[in-house]
């Protein structure tokens, strides 16, 4: 079977925090992908448990009791008759299962192996000494070939007992035993009974699967939460799960659940650390993490072969499914790849872009345009920019570009030009990436989008392979392109060194550069867990390597990005931007403010609200401020600890059943589920003047 490839896909899969002990399956269509012209349906929507495809609809985020439920990162294998030497693959691959027959061996079994760590606490801040966002800048040598890498979290404070002797060695044992959460490795076989459930946690026995498929245990691996080590003030619950594994009745598939959406604090004289920072807040965990997905394909004559493995990613909730990100994960990691790693030499090869090569309008092109048409939904554009958006939304292949929009080049911010970063009223509208005032598409997508407006370009391309159609959805429906640090994960996704860079054959492209866990070198009391990945350096990957340059805990970056200045901001601009309005709503139309023409059986939006907005009215009101650079949020950061549960989700009218019979139809993308009983204070249209910087005293 030397010719026959196994490989588990999606590369890269997210689980998602919730409340519930619930849940649902992350999407496996694209947000802002148009599924279904009769009824009009777009992709992104999560999938109902126990089903192929099905969709979720508006009761289908909450429990009963009205938690959030959790996304669950779903994962198959896929087989390929041959190696990989071009992207897409020749070999479009098929979907593996107990009882299917390969090279005339049948499978009886499929073993899953999944390890889950956090280390945001044992790692570098986001931020330089002086609170300035750098990303991966901060880990470039300088002039001498030195590194000068930020302040490390979670310092050494001596004048309390639990924090002395911590060091500032990110390589210290007494370090990565006391603030890396390590959940340790769990297995489970395909042919598990129904219901049966690997846990995260202290109580369960870890176990790996060897080269033979067999369940080895790992009785002395040293499991870490933060409560053994620290006296925790776990008002929120404690941190004493990453999460589980169980496998997909019927099917055999991997499900993992992610954590609950916890965040707990050291306490230091009996009381909560403070939550002062947008991005690193020291002394407090989340229970957010990530780590590989391995397997090994069992057959009835006892025999077993290898998988190219996986990663999983657990993160915030997602709480705008369907609004898809002018600038995906997918395509900055996309970029990362044409640009450095040889990926499809026909597009870009010796540095250069080819002019020969032809965009796809439906795979390239109309994704961007309904990016820009959906975030609509989550922001408080004015009447004229809606029309400008729902005009791109509404461009056909068979249109003339140039007819249609004479003055293209002027419309978008070129990535190439750094002299368009500080200009404002080009798109995409959103906030610029660490120390760029304004958002630009990637290199890739910019030439694509010049290709197909020089008509330079074809309706469609042939179709993905199933598997690799998943590599790439499951990125199309996470942020990219400014990674402050971001929500799903940052910008580590544009350095060749995450990557297993020799992609041809075996193991094709976008796989994590994992690091091989020999789990026989354990020892009792020892951390198992190395510092790990750096960004450009070639250092292996290890669980929790992902989301440690994430926020500390989530919540709190999450809270803070609602709409911002420019950060360097251009003289000329008065004019507040949003950071991340597909992952981050900001301004929503919820399903309850809308009416009903009973004469025309249509809808009609109502009052435009926060996203986040809380209860009370007037000084009570817990996100009420009078500068419009401050609203849209919490204005302290421990309350939407207190209360992330109770945000809304935006989904498509035609999931949402209406009370006057049918459904709210499939132009509008409004807020369902909110647990906000307050309207909160007024949306302005955008673009909204600012007022002068607030004091300390006026937040």
């Amino acid at each position: 079977m030397t010719d026959t490839i196994f490989r588990v896909h999606p590369a890269i899969n997210f689980a998602r925090v919730g409340n519930s002990d619930e849940y649902y399956i992350a999407p496996e269509t694209a947000a802002g992908e148009l599924l279904d012209k009769t009824t009009g349906l777009f992709g992104g929507l999560p999938i109902k448990p126990g089903t192929e495809d099905t969709p979720i609809q508006e009761d289908d985020f909450r429990d009963a009791a009205g938690a959030v439920k959790r996304q669950a990162a779903r994962f198959r294998i896929f087989v390929y008759d041959q190696l990989q030497d071009t992207y897409p693959s020749n070999d479009p691959g098929r979907e593996v299962k107990i009882g299917d027959t390969v090279n005339g061996k049948v499978i009886k079994d499929i073993v899953w192996t999944v390890h889950v760590a956090n280390k945001k606490n044992n790692w570098y801040k986001i931020t330089d000494a002086a609170g300035e966002e750098i990303g991966i800048k901060a880990y470039e040598p300088d002039d001498q070939g030195q590194y000068h890498y930020p302040p490390i979290r979670d310092p050494e404070n001596t004048a309390y007992p639990e924090l002395a002797g911590l060091g500032s060695d990110l390589a210290d044992p007494n370090r990565r035993t006391k603030l890396v959460i390590d959940g340790g490795p769990r297995t489970i076989a395909s042919s598990a009974c129904p219901g049966a459930i690997e846990h995260f946690n202290k109580t369960a026995d870890c176990r790996y699967a060897d080269a033979q498929g067999n369940i080895c245990p790992v009785s002395d691996y040293p499991l870490s939460f933060p409560g053994e080590h620290f006296t925790m003030g776990n008002k929120y619950g404690p941190i004493d799960t990453l999460g589980e594994l169980q496998v997909e009745t019927g099917t055999g598939r991997l499900i993992v659940t992610g954590g609950y959406g916890r965040a707990s604090g050291i306490l230091l004289d009996e009381s909560l650390p403070q939550l002062e920072d947008p991005i690193d807040n020291n002394y407090w965990f989340d229970d957010t993490s990530d780590g590989p997905v391995n397997a090994v394909i069992v057959f009835e004559d006892n025999t077993s072969a290898s998988v190219v493995g996986g990663w999983v990613v657990t993160t915030d909730p997602g709480y705008a499914p369907q609004t898809r990100n002018v600038v995906s994960t997918w395509d900055d990691v996309f970029n990362t790849w044409v640009e450095n790693l040889k990926l499809m030499p026909n597009l870009y090869r010796d540095g250069k872009y080819q002019g020969s090569y032809k965009a796809s309008w439906e795979d390239d092109i109309l994704p961007i345009f309904h990016g820009a048409f959906l975030q609509r939904w989550n922001t408080n554009l004015p009447q004229a920019g809606i029309n400008g958006h729902n005009m791109m939304a509404k461009l056909q292949y068979s249109a003339s570009p140039e007819a249609k929009i004479p003055n293209f080049k002027a419309l978008i911010r070129d990535p190439n030009d750094t002299e368009e970063d500080d200009e404002g009223v080009k798109m995409p509208l959103a906030l610029g990436d660490a120390t760029k005032s304004f958002l630009s598409v990637s290199p890739t997508q910019y030439f694509l989008l010049m290709q197909w407006y020089a008509e330079q370009s074809v309706e469609s391309l042939p179709a993905l392979g199933v598997g690799e159609k998943l590599d790439r959805v499951i990125l199309e429906n996470c942020l990219g392109g400014r990674y402050s640090p971001g929500i799903d994960l940052t910008f580590i996704v544009r350095d060749v060194n995450l990557y297993k860079q020799r992609w041809q054959g075996v193991t094709g492209p976008f796989r994590i550069n994992e690091q091989a866990l020999n789990y026989q070198s354990v020892e009792a009391g020892k951390p198992f867990l190395d510092v790990g990945y750096i960004p450009l350096q070639n250092v292996q990957v290890e669980p929790g390597d992902l989301s440690k340059f994430m926020s500390q805990p989530w919540h709190t970056d999450y809270n803070s990005c609602a709409v911002h200045n420019p950060d360097p901001n251009p003289s000329s601009n008065n004019t507040l931007y949003w950071s991340w309005p597909a992952q981050r709503p900001v301004q929503v139309h919820p399903k309850e403010l809308c009416t009903y023409d009973s004469e025309n059986k249509a809808w009609s939006l109502g009052q435009q609200l926060f996203s986040i907005r809380g209860d009370g009215d007037g000084n009570n009101n817990l996100t009420h401020t009078n500068y419009p650079q401050n609203e849209g949020k919490y204005q302290q950061y421990i309350d939407y600890v207190d209360n992330w549960h109770k945000v809304g989700f935006i989904i498509q009218g035609i999931q949402i059943p209406a009370d006057k019979g049918g459904n709210y139809g499939p132009d509008k993308f409004l807020e369902v589920k909110s647990q906000f009983t307050s309207y909160g204070d007024t949306v302005a249209p955008w673009p909204t003047a600012t007022v002068p910087t607030p004091t300390t005293a006026d937040d």
